[in-house]
């Protein structure tokens, strides 16, 4: 399967999940669990970040990505669900960027 078919099929299935965490009772319930999860692994990251010596949000990515993996298999969680924690923490990284150097051109994007 082609890269374009796989992200095709990836965005499909993020997209498919994103709708139902938010449409369905359940769902809705899942997404609280969900960002139960976000904060604390969201507090391991910015831990470490400070800890580099000029992060860029490409550090922070790949640190995001291996925070979830790790995370994800202590906590067994879904692969769709790890997938969601990572694009959210990505997300994450303008605000941590202020959070860690106290404003939003200190660190190298």
């Amino acid at each position: 399967m082609g890269n374009f078919k796989r992200g095709l099929l990836l965005g499909g299935l993020v997209g498919a999940v994103t709708m139902w965490l938010n449409a369905t009772p359940k769902g809705k319930e899942m997404r609280a669990k969900l960002m139960a999860h976000l904060e604390p692994l969201y507090d391991e990251l910015k831990a470490s970040i400070k800890q580099l010596d000029g992060p860029t949000k490409e550090m922070y990515d790949a640190l995001v990505e291996r925070a979830v993996e790790e995370y994800g298999a202590r906590k067994e969680l879904a692969g769709d669900m790890k997938s969601i924690l990572v694009k959210r923490l990505k997300k994450k990284w303008s605000q941590l960027e202020k959070e860690v150097t106290g404003h939003s051109r200190g660190l190298s994007s």
